[in-house]
């Protein structure tokens, strides 16, 4: 008997059927098509949501090396309400899932340093903020802002003295060893506090240990020298994050 004959018999004989046989007749042939639209309708439901629900990015941190050590935002430490920034809209991020180690090689420190390239690429960062091993590292390949272009001349005076520097002069060297595919050249660090003693001294950081603004939530590894916040050169939100700064000094410069 041809197939389309014999379900149109299935069909006819169906239509006599009790509803225990209706229902089995429509599992076996539909319950897959079910399936697959149900699938569809809550994939769609939940993007749906997320794109309903996300918010904006009003400023992101990366606190690398740093560990949150609060349950929840605690009182008086509310950079939103500072900055006036509507949280029910957008969101200041505090990224501390990058934890690198330049001379490990765990799993854990390859992941964050690529994150780190990634996140930094795609202008997602606004500022960093780590000890002196991350800064040191990161800002000798042109990673960070010369602050003397990014704060404005009241900035500059208050902050000036709690200036984190490095040389120009051997970010150049660095890049001349760099062409040359010279990988035994190791590079002289002068002291980032002294930049009398430099040659192109450019400031690319700001102390902020003595902010408790940061220091009460936040604690740091390889912290020994400093802890250090810079700010990302192609950051896409420069006004509030230099709001942040202002932020986190004022317990420090009146």
């Amino acid at each position: 008997m041809p197939v389309m004959d014999e379900f149109k018999e299935e069909r006819e004989a169906l239509k006599h059927g009790t509803p225990k046989e209706k229902l089995s007749y429509f599992v076996y042939y539909y319950k897959w098509h079910v399936i697959v639209a149900v699938c569809a309708i809550i994939a769609v439901a939940v993007l749906a949501n997320q794109l309903l629900t996300r918010k904006d990015t009003a400023l992101y941190i990366a606190l690398v090396n740093g560990v949150d050590i609060t349950s929840e935002e605690p009182e008086g430490n509310s950079f939103p309400e500072y900055a006036g920034v509507d949280t029910e809209k957008s969101s200041v991020i505090y990224d501390t899932s990058m934890l690198i180690d330049f001379t490990s090689m765990q799993q854990i420190s390859i992941t964050s340093a690529q994150k780190f390239v990634v996140y930094l690429s795609a202008a997602e960062m606004d500022m960093v903020i780590s000890g002196e091993n991350i800064i040191q590292k990161y800002a000798h390949n042109g990673t960070f802002y010369d602050l003397t272009e990014f704060l404005s001349a009241e900035q500059l005076e208050k902050y000036s003295p709690y200036f984190y520097y490095i040389d120009y002069a051997v970010m150049e060297q660095i890049n001349a060893a760099q062409n040359a595919y010279d990988y035994d050249f190791i590079p002289e660090y002068p002291d980032p506090t002294k930049p009398e003693d430099m040659k192109q001294p450019v400031p690319i950081g700001i102390y902020v240990d003595g902010c408790p603004a940061l220091t009460d939530r936040f604690i740091f590894s390889n912290s020994e020298s400093g802890i250090i916040l810079s700010v990302v050169a192609n950051t896409a939100r420069p006004e509030i994050t230099s709001r942040y700064i202002d932020y986190l000094m004022k317990d420090v410069v009146r």
